[in-house]
Parts: structure tokens; sequence; C-alpha cells
């Protein structure tokens, strides 16, 4: 019967939980060595098949390291996750994540055991450990930066050799060793065929990638001048915001990317054609921006409007922190502050309760 291939990542969790001696692990699950060490070691909380007697296949993760540092992978497969301990049975795991045992009092457990140790690859067949439980040990021998990142397991490891008659189903024989380099190839690249949608979904895909995925959409992102999450924000919404390209809520909205704070809008549009008795053109708006001024701030604003303005529009942008309050009368582009209006109404009873503007 053909044996369903299981792959158990190694994530965060536990590897934080394991037993550490001389490295670190960071918040995207890397191992990392400390420099004032000599010999890393990490020691790995049983992974559970969750049936007696399983096959292990294969250990694979990506290393990054020096070439005179040596990396050392130990495994260990059993059904029991009990061992003796001054003639007391204790938990395998309690032993192996215990601070204060030495690491290499917890060697000797691999040591004295049927494991399994492969020196300088980080590509480990572990045909030849049977059991419910695995225990990985990982030991960095030598002076430098080294990273460990994508931890994985697979059981049973192949998926060519289960397709064989059970005649040539010799598990560790030549023939079951060299179809498993084919199943790894296989294994790998089918990994990555599955991984494609993350590729393509603005939440997930590399930063190099977003200018693409933007220029797909009519976007100009590049220049660095947003944020990878601002970048991402903008290609989800790129679909809305395009649908209403040259209205005040794109504008408002494409605006509240970059500002938290509050925005105004004036548009100052007489008769088509026409132009105001004060020289305004009609063709032109005014984005308020409550906050100081920043003239980074500006120039990202503009260069973003200008991708959602109306066609033959001019836009000018107003920050009305720190400036003093003017009167009655006065032009935005000096920078004039807008007062708190006061609810009052007109004749005809329309209510004065906001930002209103008399022609």
């Amino acid at each position: 019967m053909e044996k369903l291939l299981k792959k158990y990542c190694i994530g965060i969790s536990r590897l934080r939980g394991g037993s550490r001696y001389g490295l670190t692990i960071d918040d995207n699950g890397g191992i990392h060595t400390t420099a004032e060490e000599m010999r890393h070691v990490l020691f790995l909380g049983a992974l559970d098949a969750g049936a007696e007697d399983c096959e292990w296949g294969r250990f694979a993760f990506s290393a990054e390291m020096p070439r005179d540092m040596v990396l050392v992978i130990r495994a260990l497969a059993s059904d029991e996750n009990r061992i003796l301990k001054d003639g007391k049975a204790i938990l395998t795991d309690d032993f192996l994540r215990d601070p204060n045992t030495d690491a290499q009092h917890k060697m000797r457990l691999f040591e004295l055991s049927d494991s399994i140790q492969q020196v300088g690859a980080d590509d480990i067949l572990l045909y030849g450990q049977r059991g419910r439980y695995l225990w990985l040990c990982i030991e960095l021998i030598g002076i430098g930066s080294a990273h460990l990142r994508d931890l994985r397991v697979y059981a049973p490891g192949d998926n060519f050799f289960q397709t064989f008659p059970e005649v040539y189903r010799r598990n560790g024989e030549f023939l079951h060793r060299y179809l498993s380099i084919f199943s790894a190839l296989y294994n790998d690249l089918q990994e990555e065929i599955d991984g494609l949608p993350a590729l393509f979904d603005p939440n997930t895909a590399p930063a190099a990638l977003l200018p693409v995925f933007a220029d797909w959409l009519g976007l100009e992102i590049e220049g660095g001048f947003l944020s990878d999450r601002q970048c991402r924000w903008l290609i989800q919404a790129g679909f809305r915001l395009l649908s209403r390209k040259g209205t005040r809520a794109a504008i408002e909205e494409i605006v509240h990317l970059l500002v938290k704070e509050p925005v105004y809008i004036l548009e100052r549009i007489g008769p088509e054609g026409s132009r105001e008795k004060n020289g305004e053109d009609p063709f032109a708006f005014t984005v308020l921006i409550a906050r100081r001024s920043d003239e980074q701030l500006h120039a990202k604003l503009l260069y973003l409007i200008d991708q959602f303005r109306p066609i033959r529009t001019r836009v000018s942008i107003v920050f009305l922190g720190d400036c003093m309050g003017m009167d009655y009368h006065c032009y935005l582009d000096v920078n004039a502050s807008l007062v708190q209006s006061i609810g009052g109404s007109l004749n005809d009873g329309a209510a004065l309760n906001g930002l209103t503007c008399l022609q």
C-alpha cells in the first residue's frame, strides 16, 4: 500500500522550545551563531509521527556558514519517549531540554543509541531510523557567523520507491538510495510549485516583486519612497482606486496612505472655460493636511496624486500645522490655518456646520 508522504516544518515555537548552547533564534525562525562561542549546539524536542514504527526519510534545511565551520547533524528515532536517568524514568524531551545538563552529556544519548550522524550536509537521509518519535541535534563547530533556516523533515522521504514491487523494496540498499535522489528533487520542485500562489499574493510576495505587480496595474512605485507595507496596501487597493480614478474619494484614500491626520480637499471649479475673479484656476484643487510641513512627504504625495488626479487638473498641497491663524480674507497658499467653524443657519434654514465655501 502506498504511504502518504508527510512533511514536518520546524517552526519558531519548536526551535525556541529546544535547548540551545551558543545559538539564537530570530523572529523568522532562523538559527544564528553567537560570535564569542566556538561550539554551538541545538537539541530539538521530539517530532511525533502519531503512529509507531514510522519510517523517517529525510531532514533538509538551508545553511549559510563559513567554509571552515563544521556542521554535524545527529538524528535518533524510537517508539519510546522515556529514558532512565539515575534509576528513574524521565521524558526524553525533559532530559534534552534541561538547561542544567551539559551538552556533551546529552550527546551521549545519541552516541549510545542507534542514531545516525552526518557531517557537512544540509540534506540528510534518515533511512534506518524507525519509531514514533524523532529527536534532532544540530552542532556547529567553529568561529564565525552562520545562519540556518527552513528546517523540515519528511516521512517516509520518497515517492518513487513505494511504486516498485515488494521484491525491490529493501530499505537502505543501493536502489533505495539511488531513487531517493530523484524523490528529493521531485519533492523540492513540487514545493516550489505549491508555493507559487504565495508569490502572487501581495501579502506574502517578496518585496522585489512588488514593483512588477504595480506595473501590471499601471501604478508607479519605484524609487523606494514607499515602505513594503505601503506598497502591499497600494497593490491590494489598486483595482478599487483605479476604478475611481479622478474622484475626490480616490484622492482622499491615496493621501491617507501616507497621512493619518485629517485631510480636506478644496475644489475651485467655476463655469466651463471661465476663471474666478480673484485669478484662481477652475481646473485646480487644493489638498489641506492638518500637520506640520514636510518636504519629503510633499514630494511623495505629489507623485501619488498625479497618478489619480483628473486629467488637465493641477494640485496644490498645503500643510496647516504650526502656522498663524488669519481672519476674514486670506489665500491658502500663504499657509493659513482653518479655525473650527461655529454652527449657524442661513435665511432659508440651511445649516453651517462644517467647511463651507460661499460663492
